[in-house]
């Protein structure tokens, strides 16, 4: 699994939750740390390259910022 950090406001939340979840099978997101809005989406095995090319498209549409997290869950 691979994993990917980012920083986004309150209200994209859920909206991306909503997209991500879409794509059933490829990717979980989840809230790692509220207050700061960092969430993280884990990417099945496989399915990185497509996954990058979505975030990199829910990026021009949604403020998503990079950012780096520890993560026991994503350190395979």
């Amino acid at each position: 699994m691979t994993c990917r950090y980012f920083k986004v406001a309150h209200r994209d939340m859920v909206f991306l939750k909503f997209i991500l979840e879409a794509y059933e099978g490829m990717n979980v997101m989840s809230t790692v740390d509220n207050k700061a809005g960092i969430i993280r989406i884990a990417i099945m095995p496989g399915f990185v390259a497509d996954m990058d090319e979505l975030l990199a498209d829910l990026g021009r549409q949604v403020p998503m910022e990079p950012t780096e997290w520890r993560d026991e869950l994503c350190t395979f």
